[in-house]
């Protein structure tokens, strides 16, 4: 029992001083299309706390503005999908991160974008990758609407 303790105490310890355990929350946004969409965000960000990385997110998410987005995003809107938005960037001048948005309906996978972080996030705060999150958005918004013109099916 006492190595139980005295090892995992440790391990506990180097986890949490090197930034490596992600924290996930969820909240709900798009409030005013359908019920809206539950977004959860994890990861890390170089260290700093997630609540600076939440507020990044919640202020560059875009939700679907056009008649195709809409009507795609109407047929997985009941009950209101899952949005995850997920960033990793290491600890580190010069470390590369990448940021990962997918969205699941009805417990499926619907869609969902990847893409490395500018380099500009490299040096800069979590409040530098506003236009990434927005970017990724904004292209699986247009990637779900693509699916109703091509006549194909929203959910995969």
């Amino acid at each position: 029992m006492q190595r139980v303790i005295r090892y995992g105490l440790s391990i506990l310890i180097t986890l949490s001083l090197c930034g490596c355990v992600s924290y996930t929350e969820t909240e709900s946004i798009c409030k005013g299309t359908e019920e809206g969409i539950l977004l959860h965000i994890d990861g890390s960000y170089a260290g700093y706390p997630h609540s600076v990385l939440r507020h990044a997110v919640l202020q560059s998410v875009a939700c679907p503005v056009g008649e195709t987005e809409l009507q795609a995003f109407h047929t997985i809107a009941v009950p209101p999908p899952h949005m995850r938005v997920s960033i990793k960037r290491p600890a580190g001048q010069g470390r590369l991160g990448s940021l990962s948005v997918t969205l699941f309906s009805q417990g499926r996978f619907v869609i969902g974008e990847r893409m490395a972080l500018t380099s500009f996030s490299r040096t800069q705060s979590p409040s530098s990758i506003k236009g990434d999150i927005n970017l990724a958005t904004v292209n699986l918004w247009n990637d779900l609407a693509s699916r109703i013109t091509h006549n194909k099916p929203i959910i995969p």
